[in-house]
């Protein structure tokens, strides 16, 4: 009897656009030296909230290797305490980052369906601080800001056009700060973390 051909099943291609959507939570911490009124001295700040958003991206499959680029923006609830002192001021207050989102490249490996990539570039967002300063009253700023970011993560193709994702991203320290009327200058360093699951469609 003849031996019946065993079908073939196509490698599942990543090539082409998508557009997709997320949702994750982050936290963050920070701390290093405040100036104000010419009196230098310590703050510290962290903070966490849940955060969705969308995403759109290209990629670019050649053999097993996918080259990509993503942007996305996020809505953040995340929020804080900040604490300084200088000299006889005492600051308090609470930052929010109200949104923030990336522009990054993604290299990937692809094993037929799975893909797992690392992912670099630029983070962009806004921060909300609100409180108290002890010698001149309550005060509410806002700053707009860039900094890197790097992670990486995998994604599962769970049909022709559909995908899902989970991933992890790391921002460094933010271009700039919101502070209080007053504040000469504002040196030290921040840590973000993001981990968030998507899902996107492929067109």
């Amino acid at each position: 009897m003849p031996v019946k051909a065993v079908p073939y099943v196509p490698i599942y291609d990543w090539t082409g656009f998508y557009l997709g959507a997320n949702i994750g939570y982050g936290w963050t911490s920070g701390s290093g030296t405040v100036t104000f009124a010419g009196v230098p001295g310590p703050y510290s700040g962290s903070g966490d909230g849940v955060l969705g958003g969308i995403q759109a991206g290209y990629n670019w499959q050649v053999n097993s290797f996918v080259l990509g680029l993503e942007a996305d923006i996020q809505a953040s609830g995340g929020r804080g305490d900040v604490n300084g002192t200088a000299g006889a001021a005492v600051i308090n207050g609470t930052g929010k980052v109200p949104y923030f989102g990336t522009i990054r490249g993604r290299i990937g490996y692809a094993f037929d369906r799975w893909m797992l990539y690392a992912t670099g570039g630029a983070l962009y967002g806004k921060g909300t601080l609100d409180g108290t300063v002890s010698t001149t009253g309550p005060f509410s700023a806002s700053a707009t800001y860039w900094t890197y970011v790097v992670g990486g993560g995998a994604e599962f193709a769970l049909w022709d056009r559909w995908t899902a994702k989970l991933e992890y991203l790391y921002a460094g320290s933010p271009s700039d700060v919101p502070v209080p009327p007053g504040t000469n200058s504002v040196s030290g360093n921040g840590h973000s973390h993001v981990v968030r699951a998507g899902v996107n469609y492929r067109f």
